[in-house]
């Protein structure tokens, strides 16, 4: 009886390519298509081509018989409970990964969680949130009535999404799941251009003058977030001993979220904004009111108080959330909360000028005159109605009285 010999067929292909040779490997296949994904590599020469083969061999097997059988779903879970970060973060992230990571990749191995899969995972958001790659554009949805329609995903949401799996993958190699982070492979999609679109100087004027006549600790919030460009966490964080009115300075510490918890400020820097002596007398104007509020409930203002709250002693800050949303024009209060701040390095006349601006209100001139008279609406007469010193009001808009 003759020896016959088994052959065992070769994983994966060499074959030449122009000048070198190309080399390609069998990765598995997609999570969600099922259609078969294949690694591929370029050599100039047949040896390196050979070292190729077997380096991505070694790679996808080692996807295949991983160090721990984690699934990406228990992974981001288990990271979840040992991530530091701030807990309206951490709702926001609870959210993209219910909707988007775990329906897709959440039964899979993480260590078959490759570059090539998640790049494909973020061309398809890219083309539909919903990664229907076309197949259900135009149709009715049974349960909604609604036509189909595909719409991308936005780049601010994929770097969310890329910023969630990458920290993961990276606590999984710690831990021991995985050799190496995929993500390290991967760029970051590109951010969107911004497109701030704030309100015009009699937008804002008309804001203003709405918000006093409603209340006028809203007005003032609105006011200081106006012409500082401080967020409104964090003048619902500030205290009193945070304002200085010798040199006329906010310093800006701490920041309020949701749940009105003390924190840090999103850029993790103190600050410190100079404002000018109209925001300076409105501000005092405040207090005045604040202390005659506590002194009615039995209590007093002390530094530690805070500048806005809802507490008759101010020992408790206000709400942030909850302070937005009162108000008629919500919208474009959020446009108006990110104006350039005026910092303690620039000089006073450059403040003076830019809180100006923000009245609708020129100095210099037939322009001034002009402009003051076709903005009335801001008379001596409002304003003073809201605790600003009618003298030094009145110095301050010498035309408008």
């Amino acid at each position: 009886m003759a020896n016959t010999q088994s052959t065992r067929r070769q994983r994966g292909s060499i074959r030449p390519n122009g000048a070198g040779f190309q080399i390609r490997v069998y990765a598995g296949s997609d999570p969600l298509t099922k259609k078969p994904l294949y690694l591929h590599e370029q050599a100039a020469t047949l040896p390196e081509a050979e070292k190729a083969r077997t380096r991505l061999l070694a790679k996808v097997d080692e996807q295949r018989h991983p160090k721990g059988k984690i699934t990406v779903a228990k992974l981001l879970d288990q990271w979840m409970d040992v991530a530091r970060i701030e807990e309206s973060t951490r709702d926001r992230y609870v959210i993209a990964i219910d909707q988007y990571l775990k329906p897709t990749f959440g039964e899979l191995q993480a260590a078959k969680l490759g570059p090539q899969l998640i790049e494909l995972f973020y061309a398809r958001l890219a083309r539909c949130r919903e990664q229907c790659e076309g197949k259900l554009e135009g149709r009715i949805d049974a349960v909604t009535s609604h036509r189909h329609e595909c719409r991308p995903l936005s780049n601010a949401y994929l770097r969310k999404l890329h910023y969630i799996l990458k920290p993961a993958l990276q606590r999984a190699v710690v831990w021991g799941y995985l050799s190496s982070n995929p993500m390290d492979a991967i760029q970051a999609p590109p951010e969107d251009d911004p497109e701030p679109d704030p309100p015009s100087n009699a937008e804002v004027a008309t804001i203003l003058n709405d918000a006093w006549r409603h209340d006028l600790d809203w007005g003032t919030l609105l006011f200081l977030i106006m012409v500082t460009g401080c967020r409104r966490g964090e003048l619902c964080g500030l205290r009193w001993q945070n304002v200085d009115f010798d040199t006329n300075v906010i310093t800006v510490r701490r920041a309020t979220g949701k749940t009105n918890r003390l924190k840090k400020t999103k850029t993790g820097r103190i600050r410190r904004v100079a404002i000018d002596m109209v925001t300076a007398d409105l501000l005092k104007a405040h207090l005045a009111r604040r202390q005659e509020q506590a002194t009615a409930f039995g209590a007093q203002i002390t530094p530690d108080s805070y500048v806005f709250s809802l507490s008759p002693d101010s020992a408790e800050s206000a709400p942030a959330a909850e302070r937005w949303s009162r108000g008629p024009a919500r919208s474009q209060l959020r446009r108006s909360a990110r104006r350039e701040p005026v910092t303690e390095s620039k000089q006073e006349a450059a403040t003076q000028r830019a809180h100006g601006d923000v009245l609708g209100l020129w100095t210099g001139s037939r322009r001034r005159k002009r402009q003051q008279r076709q903005h009335k609406s801001l008379t001596c007469e409002n304003a003073c109605q809201h605790g600003v010193n009618n003298r030094q009001h009145c110095q301050h808009n010498s035309e408008l009285c």
